[in-house]
């Protein structure tokens, strides 16, 4: 997870948040990498930032919002946050989004479901991403992912997972190509496929989970 958490926090992102639960993991190393990890807010509840780590980032400016609501979780309010703020991105990444404990797991992905049908949250693409992963929804409808293999780039293995409902899937560019396949839990469904061309077409009946694996190679 520490070369993740480094890789991806970059500048080029217009917005960088940290749910209060995660605040504590740069302060708690040393290395001058870590010590370049300052978010521009902390939200949450804050029930869990140690006073010290507080202070260390606020000292930093970065912006500290409380929001004690016990009926959403600390994703919810950071979606909101970002939401709220007019430099608000096209595209959120989540680090460290899939990963740690199932419940928050499928909460996480709960969120990518419904962030696409409720107005308080960001109305742009979200990405979970972990060392090994990322995935995000593919729309109902024709998609296009440009999917390049190599050293830091992407690996072969990809998935479609039908999560919040059965769909009607078309691939083009995977070893394992369908058309008009019938996907379900419980029933058919795409997972270890592997990537065959750098562009991939899936064509799909309802919104479904597209999984591909990141190539550590470059990580060491």
């Amino acid at each position: 997870m520490e070369t993740c958490e480094t890789t991806y926090w970059e500048p080029a992102f217009v917005l960088r948040n940290v749910f209060d639960w995660n605040g504590d993991f740069p302060v708690a190393k040393s290395t001058a990498k870590y010590a370049a990890i300052i978010p521009d807010f902390i939200c949450g509840d804050l029930d869990s930032i140690r006073p010290e780590v507080r202070a260390h980032y606020e000292k930093k400016g970065t912006k500290i919002i409380q929001n004690p609501d016990q009926y959403s979780s600390d994703l919810t309010k950071s979606l909101k946050c970002i939401n709220n703020d007019p430099k608000s991105p096209l595209h959120v990444v989540i680090i460290g989004g899939i990963g740690g404990r199932f419940d928050q797991g499928f909460s996480q992905l709960h969120h990518l479901y419904s962030a696409s049908k409720d107005s308080t949250l960001p109305n742009s693409q979200i990405f979970l991403v972990n060392p090994q992963s990322i995935c995000f929804l593919l729309m109902k409808g024709m998609n296009r992912i440009t999917a390049p293999l190599g050293p830091g780039l992407f690996a072969e293995n990809v998935g479609i997972i039908p999560i919040a409902r059965p769909s009607v899937i078309t691939t083009k560019g995977l070893e394992w190509d369908v058309t008009d396949w019938y996907t379900e839990f419980g029933g058919q469904m795409s997972t270890s496929n592997h990537i065959k061309s750098e562009t991939i077409e899936v064509d799909t009946s309802e919104r479904v989970l597209f999984t591909m694996e990141l190539d550590r190679s470059r990580t060491g």
